[in-house]
């Protein structure tokens, strides 16, 4: 068995770590320093005021990609602060604009696509981890260049009365980022920018809302938030949060403790074996039964089928799973030959 430990040690050193994509999203006004031209600035003297925004995320599908799908809506409040007319340019940053809408009560509004690089007078953040939602654990991305990725997005125009409120929607799919090796359950993730809506006037109430596919999922937000039933996780704050929000979820299917790191999950599951395997001989050896260890053997062995699920990824997974589950097969028909001998044995003495 220290043979096997052994093995599952040397082969699973060699998994690597797949970075998901990042999202760019949220907006702000727009200010355009001349005619439309030059780089992008997000206007911090609108004097248009942020009153509530609401960002609800709705997973509702797993593509052919093995990306969950989720559908985005952003509800903006916003009130015209000027004696007079107003109109602001919106950018709206957001990380494909795979159809994007923008309305106004039940009316659509005019969207240009928008590629002039990202706004001068903003950062954006580069996530350097993402956390793995069973165990908690922060696992490093190999490359943080994303955060210098263009502002490609979305542009808008609203033109305000004076002291006039409007109601946007915005909505939007998005498919956002996946890491999938070196932990069993693929981990899924999204990150959205709170922080372009510092330009508006105000301190808004935020909403930020996830719906996910499913019941027996993981959740992990940076920012707090409720469990609302078993798929909702809701949060509200009275002003604008200083951070972004990332959030990252996965299914806990065939996690039978708290990790889904595939060599933490596999070792664990490998020494869960050997100790059932030591308290069947020894019951066998006790009440002189070769049968009981026999019997206890399948099921040990289906248990390791079951929960040894992904061992090394595509495309070794096959193999070192195989190789895994046949060293379990072996040590216990071994063990069962030394149990039935000694049984033997014991019954003559």
């Amino acid at each position: 068995m220290s043979r096997l430990f052994r093995f599952a040690s040397i082969t699973l050193i060699f998994l690597i770590i797949l970075q998901p994509a990042q999202v760019f999203a949220n907006g702000g006004p727009l200010y355009y320093a001349a005619s439309g031209y030059g780089p992008l600035q997000l206007d911090s003297e609108s004097n248009v005021s942020l009153v509530r925004e609401k960002v609800k995320y709705t997973v509702v599908a797993t593509d052919r990609t093995n990306q969950n799908m989720a559908e985005i809506t952003v509800e903006y409040e916003l009130l015209n602060k000027n004696d007079h007319l107003k109109t602001v340019n919106v950018l709206f940053l957001t990380p494909s604009g795979r159809d994007l809408t923008v309305k106004e009560g039940k009316d659509p509004i005019d969207v240009m696509s928008e590629t002039g690089g990202k706004p001068i007078n903003w950062e954006a953040q580069v996530k350097e981890t993402v956390i793995e939602p069973v165990s908690g654990k922060a696992l490093p991305l190999k490359d943080s260049s994303m955060g210098e990725r263009q502002a490609e997005g979305a542009r808008f125009a609203l033109t305000f009365e004076p002291d006039e409120t409007k109601h946007i929607l915005i909505s939007y799919v998005d498919e956002g980022g996946m890491y999938d090796r070196g932990i069993i359950n693929r981990v899924f993730s999204h990150l959205y920018y709170l922080t372009p809506a510092a330009f508006w006037e105000g301190e808004p109430v935020v909403e930020l809302e996830v719906k996910l596919l499913g019941q027996k999922i993981k959740l992990h937000s940076n920012l707090p938030l409720d469990k609302i039933d078993a798929s909702t996780y809701r949060g509200t704050f009275n002003h604008l949060p200083e951070e972004e929000w990332y959030f990252s979820y996965t299914t806990t299917n065939r996690l039978l403790y708290p990790t889904n790191i595939e060599k933490d999950h596999n070792l664990l599951i490998l020494a869960t074996t050997a100790v059932f395997t030591v308290i069947a001989a020894a019951a066998s050896l006790y009440f002189r039964k070769s049968v009981i260890f026999m019997l206890t053997a399948i099921c040990i062995f289906g248990f390791t089928l079951y929960f040894i699920s992904k061992m090394g990824g595509y495309p070794f997974n096959f193999i070192f799973v195989g190789m895994t589950d046949l060293a379990v097969g072996i040590v216990l028909v071994v063990c069962w030959n030394k149990v039935k001998k000694a049984t033997r044995e014991s019954a003559v003495n």
